[in-house]
């Protein structure tokens, strides 16, 4: 019996993916996801601290710059007239408007904020006189408002500021500022006639033939500036206006101009001769919060007092533009559980009492927003090379 064998129907092959497979898959893909954002978090992070640090650096190391460049020029102009300067009253009145008005030969006057933590505000005093660095002499008698008969030839220009000073020898003398308009030729003695329009008081005072006249120069580079921090932002004011007809009256307002941001604290202290020794060395550090360094008995004391400031220092505490929300919990440096504490004009003495003006302050972990910020502090001490060069 034959029989016939049907073909077979072959099955066709599967293809894909099952299950089990697409769910592996889709496991490794999360892995990779998940390894994928912790690099780039680990990475985000690192890039935030290292130009969080960088910009505290960066404000920190240019307001450092700056504010010593200008200390560095006070007294310029004002230091080898200091004697007959020191002559001068006090103005009296209202800070810092008091000081703007103010002829007395004060490189820096610091203004103290109050507290560690709060920061203090100091104006720079400088002329820039081209031609005359001593006070030249009257030759005659001056009503208030009229022309100066002085003896210096070439020594003076149309719109320099000048402080006349009515008895060099006697303290409390009246002084008084005014504006060059015009300067006629010298005679055949040198003596030349200026013109001029007073500043403080306004209508001018007369003066006598043993008075002197001291040149600031231009009027728009005699600076009287203020150096404050406000809300974070350090700022620079001018004190007296530098424009056109108005040139060496009081900034009417006050106008700051902003330097750097985020200034966290910034304290200045003077650095004197408090033992009066013959080489005239400064041996210690203080505060401008009490007499005689506070403004209101700095201001009107004599020059004697004035003498003993050598040098300025100042210490400024920096916070980051951006912030860590990792640093919680750091520990490390001046970092203390995501506090960060300071200090500022520390020394090498065991008991840290016996540093003079040493100052500390504590910056909290931030809580909104939530994170922490990167702080930098900087120090620096300005000699004031003015005031040294021109004492005995």
């Amino acid at each position: 019996m034959n029989a016939n064998n049907a073909p077979r129907r072959s099955r066709a092959v599967q293809r894909g993916f099952g299950l089990i497979e697409i769910m592996v898959g889709v496991v490794i893909g999360l892995i990779a996801v998940l390894v994928i954002y912790q690099v780039y978090a680990v990475a985000e992070g690192f890039k935030r601290n290292t130009t969080a640090a960088g910009e505290a650096q960066q404000n920190g190391l240019f307001s450092a710059f700056v504010l010593g460049m200008e200390i560095g020029n006070g007294g310029a102009g004002i230091a080898t007239a200091a004697q007959d300067l020191a002559s001068c009253p006090d103005p009296g009145g209202a800070m810092p408007q008091r000081f703007a008005q103010s002829f007395r030969p004060i490189p820096v006057l610091i203004t103290d904020g109050g507290a560690s933590a709060t920061s203090d505000s100091f104006v720079v005093n400088y002329s820039m006189a081209t031609t005359l660095a001593n006070s030249a002499l009257f030759t005659g008698n001056a009503a208030p408002g009229a022309t100066f008969p002085v003896q210096s030839p070439g020594g003076f220009h149309i719109d320099d500021l000048v402080v006349g000073i009515s008895a060099p020898t006697a303290p409390g003398s009246p002084c008084a500022s005014s504006r060059v308009t015009a300067v006629s030729v010298p005679d055949a003695n040198g003596i030349v006639t200026i013109t001029q329009t007073p500043l403080f008081p306004a209508g001018g005072i007369a003066f006598s033939g043993s008075s002197v006249l001291l040149n600031m120069g231009p009027c728009n580079r005699a600076q009287k500036i203020r150096y404050s921090v406000n809300n974070g932002v350090l700022y620079s004011t001018p004190l007296l206006d530098t424009s056109g007809a108005n040139c060496g009256n009081l900034a009417n307002p006050l106008v700051g101009n902003p330097l750097a941001s985020n200034i966290l604290v910034m304290k200045v202290e003077y650095g004197i001769d408090s033992d009066l020794d013959p080489k005239r060395l400064l041996d210690t550090w203080v505060q401008a919060s009490a007499a005689p360094w506070d403004p209101a008995t700095l201001l009107p004391a004599p020059v004697t007092t004035i003498n003993q400031i050598k040098a300025v220092r100042i210490g400024i505490i920096v916070q980051s533009d951006q912030f860590d929300k990792n640093l919680a919990g750091f520990t490390g440096g001046d970092y203390v559980n995501g506090d960060y504490n300071w200090v500022l004009f520390d020394c090498s003495a065991a008991n840290k009492a016996n540093c003079p003006g040493r100052l500390t302050g504590s910056v909290p972990a931030t809580v909104s927003p939530a994170g922490n910020w990167r702080f930098r502090k900087y120090e620096t001490v300005i000699p004031l090379r003015n005031e040294i060069w021109n004492k005995s």
